[in-house]
């Protein structure tokens, strides 16, 4: 069962704040959501962002934990490679919601 979307950071339309994440530098991981995903969410889903960093040690599992996060509010992440190789942290939409 695909859970994303083929989400492309070029549809990923909004910016949220830098998500803190102590293995990726004083910027965090950045974060930028789907156009369809509603702006009033936007705090939850920042602070179930930053829940889901604290749970994770690694890069490999932040993916799941972020989105292990943000499932109860209907939504999933996943991680791609930005700029100079800062993880960028996508958010969508769940398809099975």
């Amino acid at each position: 069962m695909t859970l994303l979307s083929q989400l492309h950071p070029e549809l990923a339309t909004r910016r949220l704040g830098a998500v803190p994440w102590h293995h990726a530098g004083p910027q965090g991981l950045a974060v930028r959501v789907g156009s369809d995903v509603p702006s009033f969410d936007d705090p939850m889903i920042r602070s179930a962002l930053i829940r889901g960093a604290r749970t994770c040690n690694r890069i490999e599992g932040m993916d799941r934990a972020l989105s292990r996060e943000l499932w109860p509010l209907g939504y999933v992440a996943r991680l791609e490679a930005g700029e100079a190789g800062r993880p960028i942290v996508l958010v969508e939409i769940a398809n099975s919601r």
